[in-house]
């Protein structure tokens, strides 16, 4: 039995509840089982003319107790599971976040969101069904043999031997099974990655006029998708077939083993009734894993995209808070060189700013300038030299404190798909409406923003696409005004503007830099 032991790490804390619902699993067996030992008790009493009432009241107890504990163990799986999938969540959320952009800008998008969004999805049945079904299954034969030796120990015997194999024979496919799991979700990511970027690329694709050899390309790794998918599908319908093989020929065995031995005097018809009523309760536990196994598989090959994740070692270097810094930027012989790139972007760089200076830093494409602003917000970390903040070595200082020093207004402004008022906030959660008017005020913005629909309260849609590049950017600038950090860092902010938003821009960043 495949069983993944990275994913039962992830149940800390939730153990005792995911035991919780096994056992009630086991004692709804219990109960099932003494359902058709009571019918079976009736019906033998009917052969000999006597009409047993108790049994019949033990029969509808039976199944009243039978379908409360079915309910409260399935609302506490799916409960645990939904714990569990908060809570890797937020983990690889923090990990993520931890990693920083540096790690997340040499990953392909769609590959990280599949694991973060659809491979915890997965995650569902193996914690909430698959877990504690395999539990059940395991106990079930041991369960299957004292209650049937009560009545006949020849009968007990053929039908743990049909429930050993009808649990160990799927085992031998489930590595195959496992294997394809993988490949399949590898398919999976592959396919995202690359119809996330048709989707983003979309315009450009259009402009160019690839729609229709991108497309193809999508139709093969769907094809590939598909084909590994069926054989899954294959795989899992032959552990089916061993599972139903199993219970048929052992139901079937231990029925003919009964009659002979009733018929030979060496069994009761009382036992024989109830073996025969019994034998379908008796293998549903390998019947219900058989339903949940080709989830759990998927879950678990998943799961490797989430492992992955979770165990890439984060680099960069923590620091603690220090008393206030003067706006002072010092680089002392860095070198820097982005991983896998053929030269280095920096190597001796020095230079000094000091608090109330303006320095520009010029250069042709390519030339360092924004490794520069990402090795200061310590996006980047250099190989070898010393950047200083307020005269205190950069590895020595709190990543929040010192991006809490600056205020960034890039080339490519970043907007998230929300109101005007969420994007501005990002700069100042704290700050009132009077706060966001005046710093919209001093950027220029105040103008087409009270002219949107809605106002502050419009969505402006992903990356700002309701909106002109002139239009982002000074939002932008609103943004870094409501901040009001000591050091200001314009990344090409103008680059991609016209004349007549530069102007107007260029007004708003006279405004941010005073002081």
């Amino acid at each position: 039995m495949h069983f993944d032991l990275k994913l039962w790490t992830m149940t800390a804390g939730q153990r005792g509840r995911i035991a919780l619902s096994a056992g009630l699993g086991l004692l709804a067996l219990a109960v099932g089982i003494a359902r058709f030992a009571f019918l079976g008790r009736f019906l033998a009493g009917m052969f000999r003319g006597d009409l047993l009432v108790l049994p019949l009241i033990g029969a509808a107890a039976a199944i009243l107790l039978r379908a409360w504990l079915d309910h409260h163990r399935t609302m506490i799986a799916h409960r645990t599971a939904a714990s569990l999938q908060a809570t890797l969540r937020g983990r690889l959320f923090d990990k993520i976040i931890a990693l920083g952009p540096a790690w997340f800008g040499a990953e392909r998008t769609g590959g990280v969101m599949l694991s973060v969004v659809d491979g915890v999805e997965q995650l569902q049945s193996f914690f909430g069904q698959y877990l504690p079904q395999v539990t059940i299954a395991i106990c079930a034969p041991v369960a299957i043999f004292f209650f049937i030796a009560w009545w006949d120990v020849p009968v007990a015997t053929v039908m743990l031997a049909a429930a050993l194999f009808t649990l160990i024979l799927p085992a031998t496919v489930h590595r195959k099974t496992a294997s394809a799991s993988r490949t399949r979700q590898s398919a999976f990511k592959s396919f995202g990655e690359e119809f996330l970027d048709a989707v983003q690329g979309l315009p450009t694709l259009k402009a160019f006029g690839q729609s229709a050899a991108y497309g193809r390309m999508l139709a093969a790794k769907a094809r590939a998708l598909s084909d590994s998918t069926f054989w899954v599908l294959a795989l899992n319908v032959l552990t089916r077939g061993f599972t139903d093989l199993g219970t048929a020929l052992g139901s079937a065995v231990a029925l003919a083993l009964g009659a002979w031995r009733v018929q030979h005097g060496e069994m009761s018809l009382e036992a024989l009734l109830i073996v025969l009523m019994a034998g379908t309760e008796i293998f549903r536990p390998l019947r219900d894993l058989r339903g949940v196994l080709h989830q759990g598989l998927n879950g678990q090959a998943a799961a490797n995209g989430i492992n992955t994740l979770l165990d890439t070692p984060v680099s960069a270097p923590t620091g603690s808070p220090a008393p206030a810094l003067t706006p002072e930027i010092v680089f002392e012989d860095v070198a820097f060189a982005y991983p896998g790139g053929r030269r280095a972007a920096h190597a001796g760089l020095t230079f000094r700013i000091g608090a109330g200076e303006r320095v520009g830093i010029v250069g042709p494409s390519g030339s360092g300038k924004s490794t520069i602003v990402r090795l200061l917000s310590r996006l980047h970390h250099a190989q070898s030299g010393t950047i200083r903040v307020g005269g205190r070595d950069l590895r020595e200082l709190d990543p929040a404190q010192v991006r809490g020093m600056i205020a960034v207004v890039s080339q490519d402004t970043y907007l998230f798909h929300g109101s005007v008022e969420e994007n501005l906030r990002l700069g100042r959660p704290d700050a009132d409406d009077a706060d966001l008017v005046a710093a919209a005020t001093a950027a220029n913005a105040h103008g087409f923003i009270a002219a949107l629909p809605q106002g502050y309260q419009t969505v402006i849609g992903e990356r700002g696409t309701q909106l002109s590049g002139g239009q982002r950017q000074r939002l932008a600038i609103a943004r870094a005004l409501l901040r009001d950090s000591p050091i200001l860092v314009l990344d090409e902010a103008l680059s991609s503007v016209d004349t007549e938003n530069e102007a107007i821009i260029q007004q708003a960043l006279d405004r941010l830099m005073t002081g």
